[in-house]
């Protein structure tokens, strides 16, 4: 399949986000808040706009198997034994079987957190909350009604959103995750199956990516200030569209360009969000480092990916299960 670049742009760029996002800063900083909101509905549009509408559920839950579940499995196995290395370091002991089962527990619930239960490797909450996305389209397109069901669920999880935000009943990851980015999610399907969204066009996406960008961060900063919980609510979907095309914009004025360090690191992407959480917490140890400035962030944001780039590298040539595809024998 030939690749799109601009959306090779949009992946590597977002999952350098994420890893910046998950460096530790202070919640006070308007711009990590503001990356932190959006930068994971880059990864939500973008799945709804490459899903592939096949021929029968044999098909679709191998390419699941492949893409989403093993690879959900495999890193959350990879990250078992830092987290008992990191549980040792902080108690000076080997844990108990009760807590040595709260990550597994919480594995196994979509990095679920409660008394029980405590995420594993947190970053990987997205793999299960696309799965349930994919699948819901999977459903709905066995009837006459997909696009009149999912619009109708696109709004109800704006409720559940609300209402979560109201009462705060789920606490876990993944639900809220879909409550959040469900709709993100329909838009890049609806996009995808339309053939919106392809041409490039240098001075249409420069005043878009301006115009998006500005108007996101408008948005964004009233949502923030904004303490009633509905208008609250309603203007985290404006700014994060607003962000989102902003941002694609500005991926397609980049899209004339192509080099292989942005193509393997998209390729790549599920190696860097399932071992950069690991990787984040080794060298916080090492530089004993609680908190960053921006440009700390930045610098080590940079120094993980070019630890993380050799092993996508590897992965993609000899353990493409790694990256979601399918072992070739």
């Amino acid at each position: 399949m030939q690749r799109i670049n601009w959306i090779d742009w949009a992946k590597a760029l977002a999952v350098i986000s994420v890893v910046f996002c998950h460096l530790p800063q202070s919640q006070e900083w308007f711009y990590f808040r503001y990356l932190q909101a959006c930068t994971i509905t880059i990864f939500f549009f973008i799945s709804g706009y490459l899903k592939k509408d096949r021929s029968s559920d044999k098909e679709n839950w191998k390419k699941y198997w492949h893409s989403l579940i093993l690879p959900y499995i495999i890193y959350n196995v990879l990250v078992y034994p830092y987290w008992l290395v990191k549980y040792y370091m902080l108690h000076g002991e080997i844990p108990d079987l009760f807590s040595a089962l709260k990550p597994i527990i919480g594995a196994i619930l979509f990095e679920h957190s409660s008394s029980f239960a405590e995420p594993l490797n947190g970053p990987l909450w997205y793999l299960p909350a696309i799965l349930f996305m994919h699948v819901t389209i999977d459903l709905c397109r066995k009837t006459s009604f997909l696009h009149q069901i999912m619009i109708g669920l696109c709004i109800l999880s704006f409720f559940f959103y609300a209402a979560n935000k109201q009462w705060v009943f789920v606490h876990a990851m993944t639900p809220v995750g879909i409550f959040r980015r469900l709709p993100y999610y329909y838009i890049g399907y609806f996009m995808g199956r339309s053939g919106m969204f392809n041409n490039v066009c240098f001075h249409k996406n420069l005043i878009g990516c301006f115009i998006l960008i500005i108007l996101s961060i408008l948005f964004f900063y009233w949502h923030l200030y904004e303490g009633r919980t509905i208008p609250h609510v309603l203007l985290f979907y404006p700014f994060n569209i607003c962000f989102l095309f902003g941002f694609l914009y500005s991926c397609k004025l980049l899209s004339t360009y192509r080099f292989n360090f942005i193509t393997n690191l998209s390729i790549g992407t599920l190696v860097v969000i399932g071992l950069h959480f690991p990787v984040i917490g080794i060298i916080n140890h090492l530089v004993n480092k609680t908190g960053y400035l921006w440009y700390e962030a930045l610098l080590t944001t940079l120094f993980v990916i070019t630890m993380l780039y050799p092993l996508t590298i590897l992965a993609k040539h000899r353990f493409p299960i790694f990256i979601g595809k399918q072992q070739t024998i």
